[in-house]
């Protein structure tokens, strides 16, 4: 029998956004940036509403790659 899709190891809501979209919306970042940076970028690259209630959930910090984002913002979805 199948796995039920919210049982699977990689399953998100529906409304989380996806890493790409992070990241797509963080393109052009001078690491390291501080979140309040962060945010404006995203909002400046056009980021969803989605993106930004992730990037708003993160610490408030300086983070010193995209990569460390990414590690941030799948913690705080």
């Amino acid at each position: 029998m199948a796995q039920h899709p919210a049982h699977s190891q990689n399953h998100r809501h529906p409304d989380e956004p996806r890493l790409e979209e992070i990241s797509r919306a963080l393109k052009g970042a001078d690491y390291p940036m501080g979140k309040e940076k962060l945010l404006a970028l995203a909002k400046s690259n056009g980021a969803d509403g989605e993106v930004m209630a992730v990037l708003n959930k993160m610490s408030d910090r300086n983070f010193d790659s995209a990569d460390a984002v990414l590690r941030e913002a799948t913690r705080a979805e």
